[in-house]
């Protein structure tokens, strides 16, 4: 499956641009909210102001003053005043000046009771009011131009101001963003070390909840996972070679003696009776190559239960019945050993492959041979513990060491006073062992005695390990 590449853009740069694209956003709604309330603001007040002359104009007919003097005293302040008498005469009012204490064309406001709401007319930039006062006709005007000058003069100090503060915002957000992402420069950092060498360096953030901390949890979680496969790989490298030096080791000696038999054989005359002994050394050495080659290979399927996968052949077994033929195997083959099956209570039956778990068994048996002296004894125990079936092998011999109860397990290793607890054998016959036991549900492991040595075979009952298809599966566990 493609992973769609991450894109990389600058952390900063976003952070930034959004920050500021966000203050321009709120910056433009401000001015036209400011704009719009102020226009409509001053476009009410001038609409006032035409509807108070208006009513002021009523005011002073009503008192007797017209013609000129009516229509300068109505003028001013930005409003236009026309007089027309019902004789066609025009007065045009000229603006006063400013009268004690007021403003240029400031006039007193008529009466609450007097005031009229004449309709404003519009007409482009200019609103219109006409007024009948009975024997002439007024006309009040002014323009909107003066709103809509100052409107522009504001957008633009708004724009001025606006472009000021997004700068200033921008370069001190650079500033502060840079201060706020500090710790991915350390992560950074830190990464580029680790590269280098410096192994086991950690962030350790202080508050793992935040967006940060976890982040930095999860690069450390990262790095814990990296260096433990990175150990693990190289254990692993380690163990091959020691795997490779080990088992070259146990088949060079076999073979050497088998190459010196015949070629002494081919070399020289030798009589018969040295002829057969010579034989026999090469068939005896052969077949311990066979085997260790044969343990080898099936190490190397259970290593590989994928591509190279172990069928068992999973059936309905009496491992008290299994155990029992090993025993009388054993005892033929080492008459000088006592040789006992532990009487107990009867053991139900388990599903397994009786092949892999003979082979088990035998394996343990010979590793308890191996360690104990002629005369020693070998005990074999079968018994059910809870939803498991147990095999205990006890031998008398020398035991193993504290501590390597585990790592005798491992390949090719030979525990002892001498490092060597089976010198006829290969090293492989408890790995197999447990791996067979692991690939059933089960396992091997070493238990303590007070004298010799006891390993214990595990297995499920049928409770655990039957299913309605007994047909060979794949042993998936690995050793």
């Amino acid at each position: 499956m493609t992973v769609e590449p991450l894109r990389t853009g600058s952390l900063r740069r976003r952070v930034v641009v959004v920050a500021l694209g966000l203050l321009l956003v709120v910056l433009v709604a401000v001015a036209l909210v400011v704009n719009y309330l102020l226009g409509d603001r001053m476009r009410t007040d001038l609409r006032q102001r035409l509807a108070d002359r208006a009513g002021y104009a009523q005011m002073l007919s009503d008192q007797g003053v017209s013609g000129q003097t009516l229509a300068d005293r109505l003028a001013g302040q930005g409003i236009a005043a026309t007089l027309t008498t019902t004789g066609g005469q025009e007065y045009i009012g000229r603006e006063a000046p400013a009268w004690p204490g007021t403003r240029p064309g400031d006039r007193p406001r008529p009466p609450a009771a007097r005031r009229t709401t004449p309709t404003v007319q519009e007409n482009g930039e200019q609103l219109t009011v006409q007024l009948d006062l009975g024997n002439a006709v007024l006309t009040l005007q002014t323009s909107q131009a003066e709103i809509d000058h100052t409107l522009a003069l504001l957008s633009r100090i708004e724009l001025v101001a606006g472009a000021v503060t997004l700068l200033v915002v921008g370069l001190v957000m650079i500033r502060l963003v840079g201060v706020a992402l500090a710790p991915l420069d350390r992560m950074t950092a830190l990464a580029w070390r680790i590269r280098d060498g410096a192994r086991g360096r950690r962030l350790r953030p202080t508050r793992p909840g935040t967006d940060l901390g976890r982040t930095a949890t999860a690069f450390d979680g990262m790095l814990d996972a990296l260096e433990a496969a990175e150990a693990d790989a190289r254990s692993a490298q380690d163990r091959m070679r020691q795997f490779l030096a080990d088992a070259s080791h146990d088949l060079r000696t076999p073979l050497a003696a088998i190459i010196a038999s015949a070629e002494q054989v081919l070399r020289t005359d030798p009589d018969r009776e040295t002829r057969e002994r010579r034989l026999v050394e090469v068939v005896r050495e052969a077949r311990r190559s066979s085997r260790l080659v044969d343990d080898l290979l099936f190490m190397a399927r259970l290593d590989s239960p994928v591509d190279n996968p172990v069928s068992l052949d999973r059936r309905p077994v009496d491992i008290a019945a299994l155990a029992g033929e090993r025993i009388t195997a054993l005892h033929l083959r080492r008459p000088d050993l006592r040789v006992e099956l532990g009487a107990g209570a009867a053991v139900p039956t388990i599903v397994a492959d009786p092949d892999a778990i003979t082979r088990a068994l035998g394996n343990l048996l010979d590793n308890a041979a191996a360690a104990t002296l002629a005369g020693g004894l070998v005990r074999v125990t079968v018994r059910a513990d809870d939803d498991v079936a147990a095999v205990a092998v006890f031998d008398s011999g020398r035991g193993v060491p504290a501590g390597d109860e585990e790592r005798i397990f491992d390949r090719f290793v030979r525990v002892g006073p001498d490092a060597s607890r089976s010198t006829s054998g290969s090293g492989l016959g408890l790995p197999i062992a447990r791996a067979i036991a692991r690939s059933h549900g089960g396992d091997v492991r070493c238990v303590a005695t007070a004298v010799g040595s006891c390993f214990e075979l595990t297995l499920p009952l049928v409770s655990r390990a039957w299913s309605p298809n007994p047909n060979s599966v794949a042993a998936g566990v690995q050793p």
